[in-house]
């Protein structure tokens, strides 16, 4: 590995079990003490990694330097496979600081010391002992097996029958025959059960074959060949689908208990399983929780100002509290009202949408805050519950780009423009959240039944501002223009003398609204900010009348103050 064999490995199969079939050795020693070895594989042209995977083992774990050299290589041919099969001759590179005592070869011959048993075991009882074992002679016809093999192969107790009728070698993949298993007796053997004749397993056709892996061992001086093997399993779920059951098993195979074992360890990953998509579910439901808490919190920012939304977040109480000056904003479409009754309920939401969308745009850009809108009423305050001392310029701009927006929404009677009343007040309010379910952000107080009852009092297409709004827009910019209205009466309230806002010298409309200002438009855009032709009507001198604000008739406007209440 530390070579770089294990990226060769690696590179050929994905799969170690379907696809990476594994090599078979077998070994040979020579009179002179050199070995032969030899290499069968289904892979052709792999066979030079055996020299220095053997060269490795010998000098990490004998200490010994060896010499290996290709003596023959052929192919064989087994069942639908090409075999290939090479032998090696390994030699020990005699060295004198070479331990003695490690060799490839063992220099003293073996003893065996052969003792006579009294010991002895009936067959019956040796069938049962070892259920699986399997014993034939040198032309593979069965002599005796195991209780199991009994129970599955009935017919193999009254006809003489060969090994390779029940039995087929898995591994290794040699030919099965009596010389390849002298020649491999020191494997592990792997054998599957098959169909014997017409005998068919009273299984379902989904179970799998029955495997079985164990040793052999020569009897009567090689006359004879046992076969003490054990089934191939490891797992209950492989039980299971073998249809077998741990009784079948010889109580002293030690494969129970690794199947125990690993039934143990299966469960345990299949907690930690478990447990892990547990943990990806959590963590999914947690990333959803952030997701809809943020939209919440979006929309609870929508509702009330940011900061008031982040003390109802933090569960802290929000008190009322007394705003002593604050500009605020009102504004609704003239003749809303026909609008509802000629148009579908259709129109009518698209119109508001339309137009409501345009203002919150504005909003956002002037940084004041909407406090609400009930039907075509929009109200907007500035210096709420941030205090700032420019809020009367910023309602001012505002009431500037609302003007100008509500020329690009078309009324859905006539196709033309909408017209709007936009009235403003300054002075002082009372704020605070009202309701638990549904929380709102309310103002209280004399000033906003005033800045609404400017708004109806105002003229269509015109921006109506009361004496206090105006010097608190002028004390932040004095480049706001605004022609005189007069005295006028405002329901309520008596005679109060208001004006009417004209210009922002300062910026131009177009900057004010943050569009683009075409090629024929002029430099500032007061001029179609102020333009009456779009609206293409013959005003009769009432309306011109009506329009200047004089001989309106005052008993006809009504008031919409849905968050008002007179301190």
């Amino acid at each position: 590995m530390e070579t770089g064999w294990d990226e060769l490995l690696r590179a050929m199969a994905t799969d170690l079990e379907t696809k990476l079939r594994g090599p078979s050795f077998r070994c040979e020693v020579l009179p002179e003490g050199n070995l032969l070895l030899h290499y069968y594989s289904k892979r052709s042209g792999l066979y030079p990694i055996v020299k220095g995977v053997v060269r490795e083992v010998s000098r990490r774990i004998y200490d010994a330097e060896v010499i290996m050299k290709v003596q023959e290589r052929k192919q064989e041919h087994l069942d639908a496979f090409v075999t290939e099969h090479v032998v090696f001759v390994i030699s020990q590179v005699e060295s004198g600081s070479s331990n003695p005592q490690k060799s490839i070869t063992s220099k003293t011959e073996m003893r065996i010391e052969h003792h006579q048993t009294k010991f002895t075991i009936a067959p019956e009882d040796f069938s049962q002992a070892f259920p699986y074992h399997i014993c034939f002679d040198r032309d593979l016809f069965l002599e005796h097996f195991g209780a199991f093999i009994q129970k599955m192969y009935p017919m193999a107790i009254q006809q003489e029958t060969r090994v390779t009728d029940i039995l087929e070698l898995i591994h290794p993949e040699v030919p099965f025959s009596y010389e390849s298993i002298l020649a491999f007796k020191n494997s592990l053997f792997i054998f599957k059960l098959k169909s014997f004749g017409d005998i068919v397993h009273q299984t379902k056709n989904d179970v799998k074959p029955v495997l079985l892996k164990g040793s052999m061992i020569l009897i009567n001086e090689g006359n004879y060949i046992l076969y003490l093997s054990s089934v191939n399993v490891t797992t209950v779920r492989e039980l299971i689908e073998r249809n077998l059951h741990i009784s079948d098993m010889q109580r002293h195979d030690g494969t129970r208990d690794l199947i125990m074992l690993n039934q143990s360890r299966m469960s345990q990953v299949e907690l930690n399983r478990k447990l892990e998509e547990t943990t990806k579910s959590l963590k999914r439901m947690a990333a959803e929780l952030e997701v809809e808490k943020q939209k919440t919190d979006e929309l609870l920012c929508e509702l009330m100002p940011a900061s008031v939304a982040d003390s109802l977040r933090q569960g802290k109480v929000i008190d009322a509290s007394e705003f002593s000056d604050c500009t605020l904003l009102f504004t609704d479409i003239v003749t809303f009202t026909n609008i509802c009754a000629l148009c579908t309920p259709y129109d009518v939401v698209t119109l508001l949408n339309d137009l409501y969308l345009r203002f919150d745009r504005l909003i956002g850009l002037h940084e004041v805050y909407k406090v609400e809108t009930i039907g075509d009423a929009y109200m907007v305050v500035g210096g709420v519950p941030e205090i700032c001392d420019n809020h009367g310029e910023r309602v001012l701009n505002v009431s500037i780009g609302m003007l100008m927006e509500s020329k690009l929404v078309l009324s859905p009677i006539t196709e033309k423009p909408i017209k709007i009343r936009i009235g403003l007040h300054s002075g002082a309010v009372v704020a605070g959240v009202v309701g638990m379910k549904m929380p709102r952000y309310c103002l209280f107080g004399d000033s906003v039944n005033l800045a609404n009852k400017m708004e109806s009092s105002g003229v269509p297409c015109k921006i109506h501002v009361s004496e206090s709004a105006k010097i608190n827009g002028l004390k932040s910019n004095s480049s706001f223009v605004f022609a005189d209205r007069g005295n006028t009466e405002i329901k309520g309230k008596g005679v109060m003398y208001t004006y009417f806002l004209e210009r922002n010298d300062r910026k131009s409309v177009w900057e004010l609204c943050a569009r683009p200002r075409a090629g024929d438009q002029t430099i500032d855009g007061y001029m179609e900010l102020h333009d009456m032709s779009i609206y293409n009507e013959e005003e009769s001198p009432e309306a011109n009348n009506k329009k200047n604000g004089i001989g309106e008739d005052k008993s006809t406007h009504h008031v919409r103050s849905p968050v008002c209440s007179i301190l």
